[in-house]
């Protein structure tokens, strides 16, 4: 077992001592040096070595070690005494674990543990540079939204194309110095730096997924919808939607910084990946320890340290693996799009409906043990093979496979009439078998019209929708008693230093570190070297948050949004309770769980008939957790780049104002340039099938209500037996781990389980299986046997991919599709089109009378 050791010395000397005296020892050597300059308060407390551990060494030797050390520090050669700690552990991927000061090794292999105070970050370039890339790419995601199909500007296309500008302007830019109000300033402070890239990157983040109230607007306005142009045209009505709904979740998210951004647990694995581009391109360097170092100054691109015989650099094997991922996207998306639903198996007798449903790719269930050769199928649904956690891709797979068991039970035994519809779609059906049609049980005032309601039909929902909405319900209990039963030490650690904080705050000359530093349950050397720079007072967190309140409230109160004020407190109230344990699982896990069923069920029942309150409330409710996750995930790169924490804070807070003026502004543009908007059969393909989706989910849950289809007389009344079962399988879970304490108990995580059976209407067992033998082979065999190999290639081949199909896809639409040019048609574009798969035949015929289920009048 390799030990990093390094000398604890005074916080301000940590990133030169850290550079200057760390060294590898021998497997059974572990020394531990004089502390210097602890403080009397201090003493107790010991810095422990960070290790990176060899796979071959089984887990008993290092508790065996670890016991010693705790009984006798001076058995292992110690020359002074000190006074050890008992504290909790982390675990790796595989499973071993890592004491408090320990740094993950996947960290290690891409986050530099040293850090230069004086690197330029806030430059004007910089926030120029970031406005310009937030501004366009906001712009194009909002005005794309409205088509179908449509296409989205990531984040990562942003950090690869800002870099060659930002360099190139540190070439073109005069250094000339300028004096204004007694302050020396200039446009080129010298090279463009990965500190100054960053805050670009963070701007970007925050800035490019669009703010969702511009739904909310469109359906209010526009005439195939709500037709209410008065309100939706408003501009005060606007900002207050848009304003108060993307910095309600900032606010939110800088109160949780000590459970989701500190610890050193809380990796947040998509972090990760982006570290390693920047690694990629500042041409930063992993030795063959699998620890990123800076290159010396003579070094050139090709004298980078080869590993396992590969020498290609980090950045050329970038680069192969995007210009691979352009061309072969043109094969998959335009010419061979037959490669991307690969539903082979149906190909063999397409009108089966059999066949269609357990194997098809589209409407089916998606047993498909070759399911696609396109890299964005393997990865488009949220699930990212080379960047999430082995053990949680694993967990994700069984829960895909638990779901497709039981919805493959209940469609084949026709429970709840499911035979007859659909297997697997996330639309609402009426009892003909047809999609639902809402409006014709709605009165000329937006209401429910009940007599028209009973003429017509209940509301019908596929099997596979089903279990989805009974996870759903399951993943909330879950994750709320996960949090509880397996992080209990860490929300006390970390409530207790947010009242350190506040104490604190008030303080003008005490950095909020110096009363927090030893308190942290899981503190790492990254959290040390941030110590040096000036904390964001939490006070200025909390004054977001209550401005955007008080924005929400007069929004409520001087437009018609039939919202009562206490529903912008009961969204607050979810925002709260379920940010910490929700950011918990993602942050170790890669997987966003979504409050989206609870924020429309629960407005449905406590102020039914009201699509306006049920959209609004859907907005802080869900909308706001998933903004809270975006802005701690900045957050967190941004403590591993070591930028200053008020840098952080103006940047999002800039990207934040960004995304809300231009996708305020481009809407409006659209209101007025682009005729017929969002209307069935638009010319320039402008329907917007995502806001259409905002709109039908008002009326369902708004309107009809869930209680004809939850409630005590409900069809689907069974699925809330869900809230029981994730909270007793946490329980279970629990306990076998007390119980029978093993790596297999300790790798389950029953939320991450559930949200793999969430992978149904409109995804299928197919989107999970595609990714998990990618990720066996990196993310566990790779990992294992050849961890420099992993620590240096595996991100950037995931970051080359995805960047390559995405730059392909933005060329394809500006060039081809948008243009108007099609592909001929031939077999590999109109194959896996062609039979009950794409078709979505159900399996019973529709009996005589015409429609399944009760009658008209026999139903709520």
């Amino acid at each position: 077992m390799s030990i990093y050791k390094y000398h604890s010395i005074p916080l301000e000397n940590l990133d030169d001592a850290r550079q200057s005296a760390s060294t590898y020892e021998n497997e059974d050597e572990y020394e531990l040096d004089e502390v210097d300059n602890m403080s009397s308060d201090r003493k107790d407390d010991v810095l422990l070595p960070p290790r990176i551990y060899d796979e071959e060494v089984p887990l008993e030797h290092d508790k065996d070690k670890d016991k010693d050390l705790h009984q006798d520090p001076d058995a292992l050669g110690v020359g002074h005494q000190v006074n050890l700690v008992e504290v909790p552990f982390a675990t790796t991927p595989d499973g071993h674990r890592l004491t408090v000061g320990d740094t993950l090794p996947e960290v290690k292999a891409v986050a530099l543990e040293t850090d230069d105070p004086d690197e330029p970050c806030e430059t004007i370039r910089a926030y120029v540079l970031g406005t310009i890339v937030a501004s366009v790419g906001v712009a194009l995601n909002v005005w794309f939204g409205a088509r179908q199909p449509g296409i989205y500007i990531s984040p990562f296309l942003a950090q690869l194309l800002s870099y060659p500008i930002g360099v190139a302007l540190a070439k073109l830019l005069p250094k000339t110095k300028f004096t204004t109000f007694g302050r020396t300033w200039t446009l080129n402070p010298g090279p463009f730096t990965m500190k100054e890239h960053a805050l670009i990157v963070l701007m970007a983040t925050v800035s490019f997924p669009t703010a969702t109230a511009v739904d909310v607007i469109i359906a209010i306005r526009q005439p195939v919808f709500f037709n209410d142009p008065e309100m939706g045209d408003n501009k005060g009505f606007q900002f207050l939607v848009v304003l108060s709904t993307q910095f309600l979740g900032f606010g939110v998210a800088g109160l949780a910084r000590d459970y989701l951004v500190y610890p050193s647990a809380m990796t947040w694995p998509l972090n990760l990946a982006k570290l390693s581009l920047f690694n990629a391109l500042h041409r930063r360097k992993v030795n063959e320890y699998g620890v990123v170092t800076l290159p010396k100054e003579d070094e050139d691109e090709q004298q980078d340290p080869p590993v396992h015989g590969w020498k290609v650099s980090m950045f050329r094997f970038c680069l192969y693996a995007t210009t691979a991922s352009f061309v072969w996207f043109f094969f998959t998306a335009f010419i061979f799009p037959s490669l991307t639903y690969f539903n082979w198996p149906t190909w063999i007798n397409p009108t089966n409906k059999k066949l269609a449903i357990i194997m098809g790719s589209i409407t089916g269930l998606g047993l498909n043990p070759i399911p696609t050769l396109d890299w964005t199928y393997i990865s488009g649904a949220g699930l990212t093979p080379l960047i999430t956690p082995w053990w949680a891709t694993v967990s994700t797979f069984i829960g895909a496979s638990i779901g497709y068991i039981i919805i493959a039970a209940i469609y084949f035994t026709n429970t709840w009439y499911s035979a007859y519809l659909v297997p697997n779609s996330n639309q609402a059906f009426d009892r003909f078998g047809a999609y639902y049609n809402v409006t014709a049980v709605l009165s000329a005032d937006r209401t429910l019209d009940v007599e028209a309601y009973r003429a017509y039909s209940p509301l019908y929902f596929g099997a596979g929708y089903n279990v989805v909405i009974t996870a759903y319900f399951a993943s909330y209990s879950a994750i709320l008693t996960y949090a509880l039963l397996n992080h209990w030490s860490d929300l006390k650690k970390g409530y207790q230093t947010g009242v350190r904080r506040f104490k604190t705050m008030l303080n003008k000359n005490k950095n909020e570190h110096e009363d927090t530093i030893h308190h942290l349950p899981d503190y790492d050397i990254h959290y040390a070297l941030m110590t040096r720079y000036k904390e964001v007072p939490q006070w200025w967190f909390l004054v977001i948050m209550v401005l955007s309140i008080v924005l929400g409230i007069i929004m409520c109160e001087v437009y018609n949004t039939t919202m009562p004020v206490w529903g912008i407190f009961c969204c607050l109230a979810m925002l709260l309770v379920f940010a910490i344990p929700t950011g918990i699982i993602q942050a170790i896990s890669n997987m966003q769980m979504s409050l989206v069923i609870l924020a429309e069920i629960i407005p449905g029942i406590a102020i039914p008939g009201r699509p306006y309150a049920n959209m609004i409330f859907k907005l802080y409710g869900w909308v706001s957790l998933s903004m809270t996750l975006l802005y701690v995930l900045d957050q967190k790169l941004a403590h591993y780049l070591h930028l200053p924490p008020r840098a952080t804070f103006r940047a999002q807070m800039w990207g934040c104002a960004i995304s809300s003026f231009i996708s305020i502004a481009i809407i409006n543009w659209q209101f007025k340039a682009i005729p017929d908007l969002c209307m069935p059969g638009q010319k320039d393909l402008m329907t917007c099938p995502y806001y259409t989706t905002f709109y039908s989910s008002a009326l369902l849950f708004g309107v009809v209500g869930p209680e004809r289809m939850y409630g005590s007389l409900g069809l689907y009344k069974h699925t809330l037996w869900g809230f029981l079962a994730g909270a007793v399988l946490v329980v279970m879970a629990w306990a076998a781990k007390k119980r029978w304490p093993n790596k297999i108990t300790k790798n389950i995580n029953v939320p991450v389980i559930i949200f793999g059976a969430m992978y149904f209407a409109p995804y299928n067992w197919s989107f999970v299986w595609a990714g998990v033998p990618l990720a066996w082979f990196f993310m566990s065999y790779v990992f294992k046997r050849f961890p420099a190999w992993w620590n240096k290639y595996c991100y950037v081949l995931s970051i080359g991919l995805t960047v390559g199909a995405a730059v392909s896809g933005v060329i394809q639409f500006f060039c081809i599709t948008y243009p108007g040019g099609i592909m001929p048609s031939w077999w590999g574009n109109t194959v896996y089109v062609s039979g009950c798969d794409a078709l979505g035949c159900p399996l019973n015929e529709m009996p005589e009378v015409g429609y399944f289920g009760p009658g008209p009048g026999e139903y709520l």
